[in-house]
């Protein structure tokens, strides 16, 4: 009789502690989007819910943003049995086009969620916008050659918008679009630039104008490159 107690009590003793663990909740699930944001709302912020739904503490070891352009701190890093804390994040989208995302790996004593992974997406709408790159990327420059680089600028707007006022600093790059124009509601132009450089090493510029449109009182369009020296004249 006394060994069947002893064992109905280890086993009753093991149960317990078998089932007694922490319990890992993201309130909402595994990833927060912002939907369509503008760049003048970076840094973006929300506040992500953590629960702890067993009946041991839960402990977030660790927390790591997948880049720098993302800060997430737990307000607590310890949860009692049913517990709730608050992990406020900022995502920096300032640079960013279209849908954008970013992963957060969060650890915890949880023995069925040990590793995280939290995702934060963003779609970030411009009004301008600048493609298949954001600034003018000129290639194989050489010293005492011409060479052009070519993107492309978009009105995402259903008003038109003036561009005025056309100054290029410094005046290394020569563009073929006018001082003064006007880009219609979702209208795309071509813009070439044209680079002779004078020097070797990394060069570069920009286009500056002035708008119309509220948010951009002036617009810059950036062009970089690197330039070696010329072949015929390392041969002389």
């Amino acid at each position: 009789m006394r060994k069947t107690v002893v064992l109905i009590s280890m086993f009753v003793s093991f149960t317990v502690v078998a089932f007694a663990q922490p319990k890992f909740t993201i309130v909402g699930g595994n990833e927060y989007n912002w939907g369509e944001v503008r760049p003048r709302e970076s840094p973006l912020k929300a506040k992500i819910e953590f629960l702890n739904e067993g009946n041991e503490p839960l402990i977030i070891k660790n927390v790591r943003p997948g880049c720098g352009c993302t800060a997430a701190k737990p307000e607590k890093d310890t949860l009692l049995p049913g517990e709730t804390t608050y992990m406020p994040v900022e995502y920096n989208v300032a640079s960013n086009t279209g849908v954008t995302t970013k992963s957060i790996r969060i650890e915890t004593n949880d023995p069925k969620r040990e590793t995280v992974s939290f995702r934060i997406t963003a779609n970030v709408v411009r009004d301008i916008i600048l493609k298949p790159t954001n600034h003018l990327p000129f290639r194989n420059l050489t010293v005492g050659t011409e060479t052009s680089a070519t993107i492309y600028m978009k009105n995402n707007t259903d008003k038109d918008i003036i561009f005025s006022n056309m100054r290029v600093e410094p005046q290394i790059v020569k563009f073929t679009i006018p001082e003064t124009f006007t880009l219609k509601a979702g209208e795309e132009i071509e813009v070439t630039g044209r680079m002779s450089p004078e020097a070797e090493g990394h060069q570069s510029a920009r286009i500056i104008f002035s708008t119309n449109h509220p948010e951009y009182p002036t617009f810059e369009i950036p062009a970089y490159g690197t330039a070696v020296a010329s072949q015929v004249l390392q041969g002389n």
